[in-house]
């Protein structure tokens, strides 16, 4: 098994294995960002197995979208009624897609993260094709163990321009 897939397999288990509900806290550190204020339309992620829960921002008036795959594209939906999809990834079951130049925040969720900005997601590469190009800003998001000094990357891996986690922000400036 390669180094990424063990670190990818152990940092799900340990995600998993997480009882504490800190999902109030992203949101709070979210909500003081100048950039989550300044912005209009917001992607961001329904959570599963264990991922940091930022739904907490829903309440917000902010036109908020979420992420629906088909085949091997991601696209990006408003937010609605939501129905089981691919992955068992809540999304909503109006399909319509949003036009990605029109984003202004991404939040995304992760695997793990390092201090330069790389992310490992599942290992599917949706949000590395879907990300690629944009000029949002890419907010990830993990708990604080997720957050590593390095992790495994590859040339085509989008890096975020920020990382929350419930203990703080790292930005380009200090990552």
């Amino acid at each position: 098994m390669s180094c990424k897939a063990t670190l990818r397999r152990e940092m799900i288990e340990k995600r998993k294995a997480l009882s504490l509900k800190n999902g109030e806290m992203f949101v709070k550190i979210i909500k003081e960002l100048e950039c989550y204020k300044k912005a209009k339309n917001v992607m961001l992620y329904m959570p599963i197995k264990g991922e940091a829960d930022v739904t907490g921002l829903l309440g917000d008036k902010k036109l908020f979208l979420t992420p629906v795959t088909e085949g091997d594209e991601m696209y990006a939906c408003r937010v609605g009624k939501m129905v089981e999809g691919a992955f068992g990834v809540p999304e909503p079951s109006d399909k319509t897609p949003f036009d990605k130049k029109d984003i202004d925040l991404v939040i995304v969720p992760g695997v793990a993260f390092d201090k330069e900005g790389n992310r490992m997601g599942f290992g599917k590469g949706y949000y590395d094709r879907f990300l690629k190009g944009m000029k949002a800003m890419k907010i990830g998001v993990c708990h604080a163990f997720q957050l590593m000094d390095k992790i495994p990357s590859e040339p085509h891996d989008v890096k975020m321009d920020m990382i929350v986690t419930e203990r703080g922000i790292w930005t380009k400036e200090n990552i």
